[in-house]
């Protein structure tokens, strides 16, 4: 890339001096053209080495130092270059201040433009590096989330299987079957970034169904969709902790329980309802998965403006409503 950025740089001056200047000067300028920027390269190159060495150690003072001998040396190559017999005694070509002055100043500038150069290219691959280094660690903290709805999942699943076999221990073939079926999904799921609106809602309604299996006659569930576009990409397993919780939290031994779960999409966006009644005296125990991880997943797959989410908790009631802009 440096042999390049040179072999650009002469071709650019050479360009300018043919079509500014007259074909004779161009000429006679063109011929120490590769001389010149040789020997400019020896002081931009050795600053190069001071900004490792001293500026980015914080070593300011020497870096100074340095720097100011580098310009006096690249002086030196230049008025050697220009006059090459001012260093000999008595010679009669004459290297004055204005010289001196007009060399340094054109070389503290290409040592100005080069390091700023030299940090944008830095900063570029920098931002690029930290890119890739955010892109990894948002994949694996999805995974480390992916793993722990899956853990949730199958936790509250048991509970609810034991429970059954309990209560209806005739059942339980079924709920088994069901069980492995959600269970071949969560773990196809979460090898995928996406799966579809119409596959979700199928695992949810699988999923209530399970459910359904071990409650009592006082519990009614109501379970509807209206998915115009089920081919619609979506973040799997997203919908489900709010599920979970209408059966986890709303569901008491006496009394009328009821859930109500509806999944509604548009051609823009999918909303996830549930209303569920709360028992007298329930005292809910967070498990500190569920809604931390909805929480942060949807930070992550649909950030900003792109999820709404509203939780209206009463004694009696307890509402949830997801929105997602898809």
């Amino acid at each position: 890339w440096h042999v390049l950025s040179w072999l650009l740089l002469l071709g650019l001056l050479t360009g300018m001096f043919l079509l500014v200047l007259p074909a004779e000067k161009a000429h006679e300028m063109l011929g120490g053209m590769p001389l010149h920027l040789a020997l400019l390269a020896v002081p931009i190159y050795l600053h190069f080495w001071a900004l490792g060495r001293f500026l980015e150690q914080g070593r300011y003072g020497r870096y100074a130092l340095a720097t100011l001998g580098i310009v006096l040396c690249g002086t030196l190559l230049d008025a050697l270059f220009d006059s090459p017999r001012i260093l000999v005694i008595g010679g009669d070509e004459a290297y004055d201040l204005s010289d001196f002055a007009n060399a340094s100043t054109g070389i503290l500038f290409a040592l100005l433009v080069t390091s700023i150069l030299r940090y944008t290219r830095r900063g570029i691959t920098s931002h690029f590096q930290m890119r890739e280094l955010r892109q990894l660690q948002l994949e694996t903290e999805l995974s480390l989330l992916k793993a722990q709805v899956n853990q949730h999942f199958l936790f509250n699943t048991l509970n609810n299987l034991y429970g059954l076999s309990l209560t209806a221990p005739e059942q339980m073939p079924e709920a088994l079957l069901q069980l492995a079926g959600l269970m071949r999904y969560q773990l196809d799921s979460s090898r995928q970034n996406t799966v579809t609106v119409g596959t979700e809602a199928e695992y949810l309604a699988n999923y209530i169904g399970l459910e359904k299996l071990r409650l009592r006659s006082n519990t009614q569930v109501e379970f509807s969709t209206d998915l115009p576009y089920p081919e619609r990409p979506l973040a799997p397993l997203l919908l489900l902790p709010l599920v979970e919780n209408c059966f986890k939290h709303a569901v008491g031994p006496n009394g009328e329980n009821s859930i109500r779960i509806h999944l509604r999409q548009t051609d823009v966006g999918l909303t996830l309802h549930t209303d569920n009644s709360v028992p007298p005296h329930f005292r809910p125990v967070p498990s500190g998965l569920g809604l931390p991880n909805l929480r942060t997943r949807l930070e992550q797959f649909y950030p900003g403006n792109r999820h709404q989410f509203s939780v209206e908790a009463t004694e009696e009631r307890y509402r949830a409503t997801l929105a997602l802009v898809l």
